[in-house]
């Protein structure tokens, strides 16, 4: 007898579908692509002696976050306090007070002008509602954290989308890994790694044939949670090929970019605290951020965001170390360079073949995409994961949430046609 839910993908919305199955009496098998459960949440421990996050990083909204609920469960530490936070001054240095103060006034009279517009029912490029500034370095500032988030320029992303994005109580670092947790939490569910699925099709009566190397899996239903990079990419072939409304929706959440290396050093370099942010100041539609001192550590984080960030990873490691090497130096001094220990590593989530790019973010006048995105097809094909989330997109809980959502969908459909 087939299963009664297939579940493609196991990152954070699969693995959320799969419990919450469990939990309504579902059976249910989940088939992951990669080597690992956790999707673009992944810890590395090995490589310096401590969990290092190339993916998901921290857990935002910690008031509307399920994940903080399941971490306390786990005994899972994070930082409860949230996450220090500096400003870098142009030609190294800090701001002073005046100045970050400076910059938050602004970035709230451009949120405040987004918010408007979309209660007006507006959806334009998010680029075309900034406040002007007294200085060109406001919006620049704007513009590094608006890419940091999204992983695109604001002229290429969607008002609306931006003001249905809740960003509340600040963002607390996963001292254990935020990767780690995500797979602890898929322990004991029927999972298969390394099982990439080539073809899904509807078959009758009412069910679903997945195809893989290894074999075909039959189902009622499938819950599929591969991002919308990989969709687009048209790595799996749908028989019959999915509606025009989906592929629209889809094509309407094209993916961001967001790489990371990580550097450590020979001994302690950054008089900071630890799990420190460090903004640097930059050019416009340049965003990058710097993780300093995990865990107390010697070691540093640099996210590349934006095109900077796909450009960095394409010209390769050597490219990436070089410039947060320069960066770092800029802040701390020149002696940083000779402490620099051997051992770098990187993250490049554009040429991860089963993510092929950071988070969704929806095009201008294409918020709406990720409703459509979230509707099942013939109540036999549901959709989660970030891209699917309404309220929480780009986030590991939206993620989550949207994984919950779809499996609650999938029991009702399996339950009004009897089954």
């Amino acid at each position: 007898m087939a299963i009664d839910i297939l579940v493609l993908g196991a990152g954070a919305a699969g693995i959320a579908a799969a419990r919450r199955l469990a939990g309504l009496g579902r059976s249910c098998l989940v088939l992951e692509a990669g080597p690992a459960a956790g999707g673009r949440a992944r810890t590395d421990r090995a490589t310096f002696g401590l969990p290092v996050d190339l993916g998901c990083h921290w857990l935002h909204a910690p008031a509307h976050n399920p994940l903080r609920g399941l971490a306390d469960r786990l005994g899972h530490r994070y930082e409860a306090t949230g996450q220090p936070l500096r400003h870098a001054a142009p030609g190294g240095g800090w701001l002073g007070n005046r100045a970050v103060q400076a910059r938050g006034a602004y970035h709230a009279r451009c949120r405040d002008r987004i918010l408007a517009a979309a209660r007006a029912g507006e959806d334009r490029p998010v680029a075309e509602l900034l406040d002007t500034p007294a200085e060109d370095a406001l919006q620049a500032s704007f513009e590094s954290d608006f890419i940091a988030k999204w992983g695109v320029a604001p002229e290429a992303a969607s008002s609306l989308d931006y003001a249905r994005y809740v960003d509340e109580g600040g963002d607390l670092p996963v001292t254990d890994g935020l990767g780690a947790l995500i797979g602890r939490l898929a322990e004991g569910l029927p999972l298969r790694l390394g099982t990439a699925v080539t073809a899904v099709r509807l078959v009758s009566p009412a069910g679903i044939r997945a195809e893989t190397a290894a074999g075909t899996v039959e189902a009622r239903a499938a819950i599929l949670t591969m991002s919308t990079g990989v969709l687009q990419a048209e790595a799996i072939r749908f028989d019959p090929p999915l509606p025009a409304w989906k592929l629209d929706a889809i094509a309407g959440l094209p993916m961001g970019h967001c790489n990371k290396i990580v550097l450590a050093f020979e001994r302690q370099v950054f008089d900071l605290p630890d799990h420190c942010l460090v903004l640097p100041a930059g050019a416009a539609h340049e965003a990058v951020e710097l993780l300093l001192r995990p865990g107390g550590r010697p070691v540093a984080i640099a996210l590349y965001s934006g095109p900077l960030g796909r450009d960095l990873a394409v010209a390769g490691a050597a490219a990436m170390a070089e410039d947060c090497i320069d960066r770092l130096a800029a802040l701390f001094g020149s002696a940083l360079r000779a402490r620099v220990a051997p051992g770098r590593l990187i993250a490049d989530w554009d040429a991860a073949p089963f993510v092929r790019g950071y988070v969704a973010a929806a095009l201008p006048g294409r918020a709406d995409a990720r409703i459509d995105l979230a509707r099942p097809v013939e109540d036999r094909l549901f959709f989660a994961g970030e891209a699917a989330s309404t309220r929480f997109m780009g986030d590991l809980h939206g993620a989550w949430l949207s994984g919950i959502a779809a499996a609650e969908a999938a029991d009702r459909a399996l339950a009004a046609g009897g089954s």
